[in-house]
């Protein structure tokens, strides 16, 4: 049927399937554009609240829940014997392409506040043996360092494993809060402390910005809605088509 005059819809078969590779297409555009969004809000709220005084974990301590993307300050030891190391992690700034672990080190909190996770910094891989790990200093005696209080440990796609399954290694993909805990037999805060002091150690701690990737979001964003353009501009052509042989 003619729906305007120099243009004949297609079948209804390749029709549907126009209007759904549209639809699925621009909704993923759409979802693409609100990760964007959602990172760059994020690095706004960070922004602010870098701007406030740390907060200082210890005994009596509220919900420590509400503490998440806020400044932290925590005052204690770290447990060198505790520490994981997570593999396949890249460099933090974005701009270096070499593979490296994450150093995860248990800090026991001073006057009796538990322990907590701390995301001490990253470290290169030995691209020839990933189990020779490069040197890097621990802090010995009480230490007083400052971070961003994250709400999980960052992970990464694990294949068929969890974090669980690792238990006992050094060399990880994952660590589960809760589980870690109990392995070490000491229960952990609910949050990360992502280091930004300098003590020393020899570990990087650039920190990948919080809207690291808006760009390629974006990027992604406009590929799917120009292959909802083109599928439209295909439709009308081929209905085009489809009217002039119809006239001839």
């Amino acid at each position: 049927m003619t729906t305007r005059r120099g243009w004949r819809a297609p079948g209804p078969v390749p029709m549907v399937a126009a209007l759904v590779v549209i639809a699925v297409t621009c909704a993923l555009g759409n979802w693409q554009l609100r990760r964007a969004h959602e990172k760059i809000d994020r690095a706004a709220r960070l922004a602010a609240l870098a701007a406030q005084p740390p907060e200082e974990l210890g005994a009596g301590h509220r919900d420590v829940r509400q503490l998440a993307d806020r400044r932290v300050r925590a005052r204690g030891r770290l447990d060198a014997e505790k520490t994981v190391l997570l593999d396949n992690r890249p460099h933090g700034n974005g701009t270096d392409s070499r593979a490296g672990f994450l150093v995860l080190t248990p800090l026991q909190l001073a006057g009796g506040g538990g322990s907590v996770l701390v995301l001490r910094g990253w470290l290169p891989r030995d691209v020839q043996d990933r189990t020779r790990i490069a040197p890097f200093q621990t802090p010995s005696g009480e230490i007083t360092l400052e971070g961003t209080a994250l709400a999980a440990v960052p992970r990464v796609y694990s294949l068929g494993q969890d974090a669980s399954a690792e238990a006992g290694r050094k060399i990880r993909q994952n660590v589960d809060l809760d589980a870690y805990g109990k392995e070490i037999g000491a229960p952990l805060l609910p949050l990360v402390i992502e280091q930004a002091t300098d003590n020393g150690d020899g570990l990087a701690r650039d920190w990948a910005p919080a809207d690291l990737g808006a760009d390629r979001h974006y990027g992604y964003a406009f590929q799917w809605f120009g292959l909802a353009a083109l599928t439209a501009v295909l439709v009308g052509v081929l209905g085009w088509r489809r009217a002039r042989r119809g006239e001839n």
